[in-house]
């Protein structure tokens, strides 16, 4: 699902008006059609050769100008094509992820949590009374782990497939119109948010995980359970191993070092990412900006 034709060589108008600032082998793209209150701009953008192949945001300079060839000197008009531009590079860069979340069918934990149970039981019977307490605890901490992320799947999914029903039109080549691309842009945060959320319980449910394996490999050594119990329990070991797997990649993933460091790094990420990364390129790239000043549009 790559959107790079949102940038294409520049011609015309949008050309020229960037034109006196390249330099070298520096060259010149600019991004698809952009309605704003009614009026269409373009992003456009001086790159340098070596990253053509990705054009994304690695552009030099921007500015937006507007169908005569003028450069845009409104700093809220820009940002909120900048936005725009941002929204669908962040949408392109995830779009593995999107694809991977919704072929998942968040419902295929609901048995999980059945099977907890009715193991749990037998667990129970086998540890007595004070320790089958404890490790219900645990087991319970599970299945809470197990429903909340069921919940989140269901939402992360439902903003999933609004993000590509909303994409279909861009996909087809017409121009981002601000206040189509904003509901797009809410379903993506929606999205983004909710599969940050479902780390984090992922990661704060470490411990009852832990114990809940513990507990069944040991179950499986002893002997405790029937053939078909024992099946069970395998699966759910195997299910264990791979969540630890996620929580490694999870924990990487947010540059932490353990888990208390992603923990605390999954709760304190910035939900309005775009924005952020709007307010960083604008500041630092725009042709018009401290670096551009002096520049007369």
């Amino acid at each position: 699902m790559k959107l790079l034709w949102i940038m294409s060589p520049a011609k015309g108008a949008y050309k020229t008006a960037l034109s006196p600032f390249k330099r070298g082998l520096q060259q010149i793209y600019m991004s698809s059609e952009m309605i704003v209150d009614k009026d269409p701009y373009r992003l456009v953008g001086i790159y340098p050769m070596s990253v053509l192949l990705r054009m994304e945001t690695n552009f030099t300079n921007f500015a937006v100008v507007d169908q005569e060839g003028r450069l845009v000197p409104d700093q809220g008009l820009t940002k909120r094509c900048l936005r725009m531009y941002q929204l669908i590079v962040t949408v392109d860069n995830n779009a593995g992820y999107l694809k991977k979340n919704l072929a998942v069918d968040p419902q295929s934990f609901v048995p999980i949590i059945r099977h907890v149970e009715k193991l749990s039981k037998k667990v129970w019977d086998r540890l007595g009374e004070e320790k089958g307490r404890e490790a219900q605890a645990h087991f319970d901490g599970y299945k809470q782990y197990l429903r909340e992320g069921a919940q989140l799947g269901e939402r992360i999914n439902t903003a999933g497939r609004e993000v590509l029903r909303r994409l279909e039109p861009i996909k087809a080549g017409q121009p981002l119109k601000e206040q189509e691309v904003s509901l797009l842009d809410k379903a993506v945060l929606d999205f983004m948010d909710d599969s940050r959320k479902r780390v984090l319980v992922l990661l704060e449910s470490h411990k009852a995980r832990t114990e809940t394996k513990r507990l069944f490999s040991d179950a499986l050594a002893q002997k405790w359970l029937a053939a078909d119990d024992e099946k069970l329990a395998k699966n759910i070991v195997a299910l264990l191993d791979n969540s630890f797997q996620v929580e490694r990649i999870s924990i990487a993933e947010r540059g932490a070092q353990n888990l208390e460091q992603a923990i605390w790094t999954a709760k304190n990420e910035v939900r309005d990412f775009i924005g952020k990364h709007t307010d960083d390129l604008l500041r630092q790239k725009w042709l018009l900006g401290a670096k551009g000043a002096g520049i007369q549009a």
